[in-house]
């Protein structure tokens, strides 16, 4: 289970097979902090759910009621509610909206998140994945960074196979990912430059690129480029720079360059 804070709501993904509460607890509180109006846990990425994983529910629903805390579960599966109906009170008593939108009416929060405080620094976003020269990218990064005295965002796009559920474990390319954004962020600690580094688990490298763009903000994204299959490069390419919600710059390693990753 993969428990993900963003913004005002608390999304997740992947199997409930055993009471996570105490995790989404900490994650709820964090942003019960910054959003007094309230939250919303967002259970649509839930893959999986068992009688021992429901206790999360039973759990949620005794902490919202003796704290009147302001959250509302939203999107449940119905494979889920069907596991909820088994347990005693639970469905009846929680706070439950259909959709995300009316999850954000019924606590009278905007349609979309939104806050009243501009950024305060800007995000230059490098995503690396397995095969790309990842180091030769980051100089360049880094440099942009520094000279924007900006913060420099590392996200390493861990790219899933269809057959596999999105949060099935990967321990081989989970390590080569840690390994990487590892050697990347003692770069940016030599450089003196500020920096932040998460994995993304996605299907597609162009639509996870574009996804963490999105997601951090970004206002330049640094796409790395290594020579090899150009007819896949062309297609990441096209599609990126098409749907990129920020700038983006391309850094096309020297052919004899190796590769890393």
């Amino acid at each position: 289970m993969i428990v993900e804070a963003r913004n005002d709501t608390v999304n997740l993904l992947g199997a409930l097979t055993k009471n996570h509460w105490q995790t989404i607890k900490a994650a709820a509180n964090l942003l019960l902090k910054r959003n007094p109006a309230g939250i919303i846990i967002n259970c649509s990425g839930i893959t999986e759910c068992t009688e021992e994983g429901a206790e999360t529910f039973a759990d949620a629903q005794a902490y919202i009621q003796k704290h009147g805390a302001r959250i509302v579960l939203c999107d449940i599966p119905e494979h889920v509610m069907e596991v909820l109906r088994r347990v005693p009170g639970v469905r009846s008593q929680l706070p439950v909206a259909c959709t995300m939108a009316q999850a954000r009416a019924s606590l009278g929060l905007p349609s979309a998140y939104e806050t009243t405080e501009a950024p305060t620094e800007k995000i230059v976003l490098l995503p690396v994945w397995e095969g790309m020269n990842a180091p030769y990218a980051a100089q360049h990064a880094l440099h942009m960074t520094k000279d924007q005295h900006a913060v420099l965002h590392i996200v390493y796009i861990l790219l899933v196979p269809q057959k596999l559920a999105l949060t099935t474990p990967m321990p081989e390319q989970e390590e080569r990912a840690h390994r990487t954004l590892t050697e990347l962020e003692e770069m940016a600690r030599r450089a003196r430059v500020k920096v932040e580094k998460r994995v993304e688990r996605c299907r597609d490298l162009a639509r996870g690129i574009v996804t963490a763009a999105e997601q951090e903000r970004a206002s330049q994204l640094i796409l790395g480029i290594t020579p090899g299959d150009m007819s896949a490069a062309n297609g990441l390419l096209t599609t990126v720079l098409q749907k990129a919600p920020c700038e983006v710059l391309v850094v096309r390693a020297p052919a004899a360059v190796g590769q890393t990753g």
